[in-house]
């Protein structure tokens, strides 16, 4: 359960980090910020703040620790960019298969699991949202400039690489 929780945070950090300039939730334009600032000592300044979602943003120096809202399982269809980086095809369902260095969007329900035939799944937890099961570690998630690099279209809410087995995220 620890190694979801990482990958969560890994995600998430990675999708904020991936969000266009505009776009980007600061604690100067968060909607429904809770902005606290306390003064621990003259040069280490603590500031909290809540996002739309409700996860909590805590920044400490350089250092930003979230803590994820419960998530709530509403039927809401999220789209999915999956990229195969691997040399061989991915089997979803039937004859439906993302090739090599190709990618599909997929648009996943929160109440539904996405599985790949290499053993990777995509579903929405009960706590934190979109979660990966990863045991061979051939998933990592885009954020940043490999948005651009993958090209992951705008309108994509999530995204991910398929890797070769261990290069994945952890």
């Amino acid at each position: 359960m620890t190694k979801y929780i990482k990958i969560f945070i890994v995600l998430l950090t990675l999708t904020a980090c991936g969000q266009k300039e505009t776009e980007k939730k600061t604690p100067e334009n968060v909607n429904e910020k809770s902005a606290e600032s306390e003064q621990k000592s003259d040069s280490e300044k603590v500031e909290k703040w809540t996002d739309s979602n409700g996860n909590v943003f805590i920044e400490k120096g350089n250092e930003i620790s979230i803590i994820p809202a419960k998530y709530n399982k509403t039927g809401k269809t999220n789209k999915v960019f999956i990229y195969n980086e691997t040399s061989n095809g991915i089997g979803i369902i039937g004859n439906l298969k993302i090739k090599p260095n190709e990618f599909k969007v997929f648009n996943l329900k929160d109440t539904d699991t996405l599985k790949l035939e290499n053993g990777v799944k995509f579903m929405f937890g009960e706590t934190y949202g979109l979660e990966v099961e990863d045991k061979k570690s051939q998933v990592s998630g885009l954020g940043g400039k490999y948005l651009d690099i993958y090209k992951v279209p705008d309108y994509a809410e999530w995204a991910f690489v398929i890797v070769p087995i261990g290069d994945g995220d952890e």
